[in-house]
């Protein structure tokens, strides 16, 4: 730990007399600070936005990552990795607090340097490793390498509670431990109203997926109904599964709608699942039973009223 926590130092003060731009506009930031790839010595025409490795188990990976201080005056930061999750509500994707704890990328990265000093208008270069264990299992294992601030800067109210509010930037890593690769997708619990079409996606397989959702529907007698999908693309993390909900819109007060989701990613994985339900109001639902039920006594009425009538003995 000794010669890492020297050798962060030497890079360290390389960056900083080097008198470092602030990162480009791809770099994931927040305004006041920004977190990527440190670029290689002979870089492409393309940055590295995030970190995309490959490794067999037991295998130690060495890389590092560029923190930059966009204001005018220094700036402390707290470094860590990060795993990586989906929320279960909407499949936004997020990084695990320090906190809390980490199983994966997480607990497999050490960093140089745990806490940085980078002064007004520079950055700093911070090399880091990711230690695979001999026993991790095939695909890929994402995260990401975390700057936090070393003390809140904001204060949230919670129920009359003042909470302290620490923000984070985080440049993500994509692991992939070498081994056979399995991806997969499943839609389940697919559920439906007027104003919505709810169901579950899951990430089923062993590699993360941008997978591109379609949604159709039709009411009674093959109208139109719109349905939005998600606002934006997901990025699903092996094992991830999350509720997503799709507003319908052209749903008759009482409809009988027919939806279907279909999910896409690269490589041919594909899913699908289709419900069909009776929506309505309430109001609605209760007038179309009165008239059911009206038109059925109407209808036993006249079937009886038609039934030839026993002529007595002569």
């Amino acid at each position: 730990m000794a010669i890492w926590s020297r050798t962060a130092a030497v890079a360290l003060a390389a960056a900083l007399l080097a008198g470092a731009l602030p990162a480009p506009a791809h770099a994931a930031g927040n305004g006041r600070w920004a977190v990527t790839p440190t670029p290689p010595a002979n870089p492409g025409p393309a940055p590295r936005q995030y970190f995309f490795l490959e490794s067999p188990p037991g295998q130690t990976v060495i890389d590092s990552v560029r923190v930059a201080n966009l204001t005018d005056k220094p700036m402390t930061l707290r470094l860590y990795g990060a795993d990586a999750f989906n929320t279960s509500s909407d499949g936004g994707f997020g990084l695990r607090p320090e906190s809390e704890r980490q199983q994966g990328i997480g607990a497999w990265t050490r960093l140089g340097l745990a806490d940085v000093v980078v002064p007004a208008k520079r950055q700093a270069d911070i090399p880091f490793t990711i230690t695979v264990p001999a026993n991790a299992t095939p695909g890929d294992h994402v995260g990401g390498v975390v700057a936090a601030e070393a003390a809140p800067s904001g204060q949230l109210d919670s129920g009359g509670l003042a909470v302290g509010v620490t923000h984070a930037v985080a440049a993500r890593v994509y692991l992939r431990v070498s081994g056979p690769t399995v991806p997969g997708l499943a839609v389940t619990e697919l559920t439906a109203d007027r104003a919505q079409l709810a169901y579950d996606l899951a990430n089923t397989g062993n590699t993360h997926l941008l997978p591109d959702v379609a949604v159709t529907a039709s009411g009674l007698f093959g109208h139109r109904v719109t349905a939005a999908g998600p606002g934006s693309r997901l990025d699903l993390v092996p094992g991830a599964r999350t509720r997503l909900r799709a507003a319908l819109a052209g749903v008759w007060p009482v409809d009988i709608v027919t939806t279907t989701v279909t999910v896409t990613a690269e490589g041919g994985v594909r899913a699908t699942s289709s419900t069909t339900a009776l929506v309505g109001v309430w109001p609605a639902l209760a007038v179309l039973a009165l008239l059911l039920a009206v038109a059925a006594v109407l209808l036993r009425r006249r079937r009886r009223a038609r039934m030839p009538r026993p002529r007595g003995l002569a």
